[in-house]
């Protein structure tokens, strides 16, 4: 899927940026990448930071072909002790105070769907990362995250994402291409819809950080890193 492949390609840049921060980088990928996976990561990295990215709604985030890893009031005390951003549609609402209930550090979520623009141009994989349609959100995503993988606080990765978009709203207000009113508006409905439960102002230091991403649709990649 579209959405899912542009997702992964934004997280494995993020997994490069730990990297160069002197994390070390440890993948499930595809098949591998099923939520007893991702349970059994949680499990043994104990991590205290995650970063993930797939299909989700209000009370539920999926892994491969749409299982579902977690649900709000479940099973969303595997989250205990960890801090969180989840690039997911609607989670905000209920799974992310959810976490924050069963004694998650911090969940940073969208309360709606989170959207953006791509250029039907850039149409392979290879391609995604160099969209500039899909860049302002991109860029968001991306600085929001390193802030955290450089020792910031949630609430330094809060005003990073919401500095990011409003960078991209007025790169783009006055632009003559056709699809700038609808960047414009993706930007401003992501830069609202942004919310972080718990303690915002932690500043990590992480013993290891997994990443999730859906790529294709078929895929639940996780990246762990560490200092």
């Amino acid at each position: 899927m579209t959405a899912t492949e542009y997702g992964s390609s934004w997280l494995a840049e993020i997994a490069e940026i730990a990297r160069g921060l002197g994390h070390s980088v440890y993948e499930l990928a595809r098949e591998q990448a099923t939520p007893e996976n991702m349970y059994e990561a949680l499990e043994s990295f104990k991590p205290n930071i995650v970063i993930a990215m797939s299909h989700g709604n209000a009370r539920q985030f999926s892994g491969q072909n749409a299982r579902i890893v977690f649900t709000a009031c479940q099973n969303d005390e595997k989250m205990s002790g960890t801090q969180s951003f989840y690039l997911s549609c609607l989670m905000g609402q209920e799974l992310a105070p959810s976490m924050v209930s069963k004694s998650a550090t911090s969940v940073a979520a969208f309360v709606t769907e989170f959207v953006w623009m791509i250029d039907p141009e850039y149409s392979s994989r290879e391609d995604y990362i160099n969209d500039p349609k899909a860049f302002p959100f991109r860029r968001a995503i991306r600085e929001s995250c390193r802030a955290v993988l450089r020792g910031g606080s949630w609430q330094s990765f809060y005003d990073t994402f919401v500095r990011m978009c409003n960078l991209g709203v007025s790169e783009w207000w006055n632009s003559e291409d056709a699809a700038a009113p609808q960047i414009v508006a993706a930007l401003e409905q992501d830069r609202d819809s942004l919310v972080v439960y718990g303690n915002k102002t932690i500043s990590p230091s992480p013993s290891v950080t997994i990443s999730a991403a859906l790529p294709l649709g078929i895929a639940l990649t996780l990246i762990s890193v560490s200092l």
